[in-house]
């Protein structure tokens, strides 16, 4: 099957490359070509052209993934001079993988409807490693025809796939809701750390501790011994678990609801990412904490 990816970031250039290694036919796409034609030469092994823009992908392919960062992305991508519904391939169908607002979910959906081209809304459950496995658990929602059309596609990328229903902000709220849950582990582990580092113990004897219990999650058993080691190799950016945190709690506003811990959560994450850590791993938000409480390490040497 021809499948078109657009956006090559940390998601989109895993995507691309477990797709294409399934058998697929990939053709890739990035606002800046440069970082396309890059993934396509690190990747010798495997063929993935390069297209010149969305509506290359959008006349040439039978699916289309959409992996950008925010709302206006996924517009332009779509919908501005270029886009994918210009000229699109008769049965295309878009799915759209980015983290968006409810509202924005269902705008997306309206104007592909409104064009005659097939979309779903598929927020994405994983990191990298999640990619390159085929373990990402996804949230699908739209017709149910269209989500049967691009399933084995899905498929090939995850252990698990949920279809809610038709209704795209569902798939929205349940990812925030994620999203939400995801950001206040980090941050819990990255407090018993700091806590632990300030009372002159080992952090790694408490992540270890951590982990033979009960409360152990899966951030606590993939995470909290990098954080213990100050690694924080990127998987998700900061300054995304910044842009998620802010669509829920606006999300929240608008549904009557009060969120007084992920309202917390959020005031910590926006200062980390002042601090200059927009571009790490969410998980650095650790660091921000140490640092704010003057140390510079969790190792036992030094501050």
């Amino acid at each position: 099957m021809n499948i078109g990816i657009v956006g090559t970031g940390l998601m989109g250039s895993q995507i691309a490359l477990r797709l294409a290694h399934k058998g697929h036919k990939v053709t890739v796409f990035n606002r800046d070509k440069s970082k396309a034609e890059k993934l396509r030469r690190a990747n010798v092994s495997i063929t993935l052209d390069v297209a010149n823009q969305p509506s290359d992908i959008g006349s040439n392919c039978d699916i289309a993934l959409i992996c950008v960062k925010d709302y206006e992305a996924v517009s332009n991508v779509s919908f501005e001079k270029g886009g994918l519904i210009e000229n699109p391939k008769a049965d295309l169908v878009v799915i759209q993988c980015s983290t968006i607002a409810p509202d924005e979910s269902h705008k997306i959906a309206d104007l592909y409807s409104s064009k005659g081209i097939k979309m779903i809304s598929v927020p994405i459950l994983g990191g990298i490693s999640a990619v390159e496995k085929g373990e990402l658990v996804l949230i699908a929602a739209g017709v149910k025809a269209d989500y049967d059309q691009s399933e084995s596609i899905l498929k090939d990328i995850s252990k698990q796939v949920f279809y809610i229903g038709s209704d795209h902000s569902t798939a929205s709220i349940l990812k925030l809701a994620v999203n939400i849950n995801i950001s206040l582990i980090a941050l819990a582990l990255a407090e018993g750390l700091v806590f632990v580092k300030g009372n002159n113990i080992d952090p790694k004897i408490f992540v270890k501790i951590f982990n033979s219990t009960y409360f152990k999650t899966g951030i606590s058993e993939n995470k909290g011994p990098k954080i213990a080691n100050d690694d924080y190799t990127t998987s998700f950016h900061l300054m995304n678990m910044v842009k998620d945190l802010n669509l829920a709690l606006r999300t929240a506003h608008n549904s009557g609801l009060i969120l007084p811990t992920s309202t917390s959560a959020h005031a910590v994450y926006r200062a980390s990412e002042a601090f200059g850590l927009s571009n790490m791993d969410y998980t650095s938000v650790a660091s921000f904490l140490l640092k704010l409480n003057g140390n510079n390490t969790f190792g036992l040497t030094g501050k």
